[in-house]
């Protein structure tokens, strides 16, 4: 557990990412100086992204691992389904339809 939460803060730091982090940090500094509660929400919301990597920052929208774990455990039990996908698309049959006078 504690590796995969060291492993979400240390990864995968793309650009929108150090940039939501300066804006947190920017907000949290006039924070402490203004003593603002909505720059301090503001400034807690954009660190949270940043430092967790959740969120959508600039259509960087974070894969949770623990789907990822979950899709490799479900794509294993499907592949030892009876019916495989290619098995499907070979019984499909398709019939052309031609537009009517």
């Amino acid at each position: 557990m504690l590796t995969a939460i060291r492993r979400q803060l240390l990864t995968n730091w793309h650009p929108m990412r150090w940039v939501a982090l300066a804006i947190g940090l920017f907000l949290g500094y006039n924070w402490l100086a203004e003593s603002s509660p909505l720059l301090g929400f503001m400034s807690l919301f954009f660190l949270f992204q940043a430092i967790t990597n959740t969120g959508c920052l600039a259509g960087q929208c974070a894969p949770s691992t623990s789907a990822t774990v979950n899709a490799t455990k479900n794509s294993s039990a499907t592949a030892n389904a009876s019916v495989t996908a290619n098995q499907l698309s070979d019984d499909i049959q398709f019939e052309e339809i031609k537009n009517r006078p």
